[in-house]
């Protein structure tokens, strides 16, 4: 059993009567001297570094997301380098890949031979260019880019111009007759200017159609047959034979028939070519229903329109409608007999593409979807 220590009750400690101020005072001296001079083996510069470890240790998440498959892992996405135009152009040059290509210059190029500086050994030292960056900054010249010389779109046409109206008082389901006069009148005048054209064409046809049949190959052969017995007597009998292969040459002198002969050659090709013209103009005539659409759209327009000039914006040019006029029996007097006729949206749409704002567009066909018909395998032979 251990011994029971002595009470100390009413006796004060001994720790608080010890004198440590001498010791105190020892390391404050000693304190200030290291403030003041200091110890070069208190203070080491590192000059190497940490020394890495040999083998780094496999954390646990690392060693399960690794791939553990037999079939080693797809390479990584090789990266072409951006090689420099001149470069390019030397390395052809080596080669000898090039037309002009001096691979002895090149060689010298690389080696530095060519852009060796001269200098003088025994004179100064030659000053250093500073090549630091500029604080300031180069001012770089900026390339305008190309689009900026060509002309800009006209989505909207310019004031100078004179918009289309398309209100026209003929056209009205009860107009004024003046009006509707001046309509029949302008329509109808330019159809039978139209007419009297086609008219004219074929009457001129026709009489260079007789012409030509006049001059038929009859009249070509006609010719003086004593006049040619006579040209053919005129060579001597002696010059028919000469020590030279070619024929005799002889002047050919143009008789009268010959001369009637080429005007009428002349004539029947002038005649000829003419006849060509016409028909292609009736053959253009012929075809006078296609483009009926165009030529009445045209002459809808009012005199206005002439000094529009319509701006492509698409692929398509802008259709113009078929005009529209109303004969004096097909005219109503009231709304009740009126019958709906054209489309507020389709004129609307029209007007926003012969302004320029709407891209112009055809009309599609629709293909119909074409159904390939089998026979079934178990039917067949």
């Amino acid at each position: 059993m251990a011994k029971s220590s002595t009470s100390r009750k009413g006796k004060s400690a001994w720790r608080k009567n010890l004198d440590i101020s001498d010791i105190e005072h020892a390391l404050a001296e000693k304190r200030e001297r290291e403030i003041l001079h200091g110890d070069d083996d208190d203070f080491v510069i590192d000059t190497v570094g940490d020394q890495p470890a040999k083998k780094q240790k496999v954390l646990s998440s690392a060693e399960i997301l690794r791939n553990k498959s037999k079939i080693p892992a797809q390479g990584a996405k090789v990266e072409r380098k951006i090689i420099l135009k001149k470069r390019v152009s030397t390395l052809m040059s080596l080669a000898r890949k090039t037309a002009t290509a001096n691979p002895f210059k090149e060689r010298m190029e690389l080696d530095g031979i060519l852009r060796a500086d001269t200098a003088d050994v025994w004179g100064e030292e030659p000053v250093v260019e500073s090549h630091l960056p500029n604080s300031a900054g180069e001012r770089v010249t900026p390339t305008p880019p190309e689009t900026l010389r060509e002309k800009p779109l006209l989505l909207t046409v310019p004031h100078t111009r004179t918009v289309p109206d398309y209100a026209d008082g003929g056209k009205s389901y009860n107009p004024a007759l003046d009006d509707w006069k001046e309509l029949v009148d302008n329509e109808g005048g330019h159809e039978s200017s139209l007419e009297i054209k086609r008219q004219n064409l074929e009457e001129y046809l026709k009489r260079i159609q007789h012409l030509i049949d006049t001059l038929g190959d009859d009249d070509l052969q006609d010719m003086d047959e004593g006049q040619l017995d006579q040209d053919a007597q005129e060579v001597p009998e002696e010059n028919k034979y000469k020590l030279s292969i070619n024929p005799p040459t002889r002047v050919k002198i143009k008789t009268r028939a010959k001369r009637n002969k080429m005007e009428r050659h002349k004539e029947r090709l002038k005649l000829q070519q003419q006849l060509k013209k016409v028909k292609k103009k009736m053959t253009d005539i012929a075809k006078i229903e296609t483009v009926t659409a165009e030529v009445d759209a045209k002459l809808s327009q009012p005199k206005e329109r002439e000094e529009v000039t319509y701006e492509r914006h698409g692929k398509y040019d802008v259709i113009f409608k078929p005009i529209e006029i109303k004969l004096f029996d097909e005219l109503t007097g009231n709304l009740r007999q009126l019958r709906p006729e054209g489309n507020l949206l389709y004129d609307q749409l029209h007007k926003l593409q012969v302004e320029g704002k709407v891209e112009a567009a055809s009309q599609q066909k629709i293909k119909p979807k074409r159904t390939k018909y089998v026979l079934k395998h178990g039917f067949k032979d």
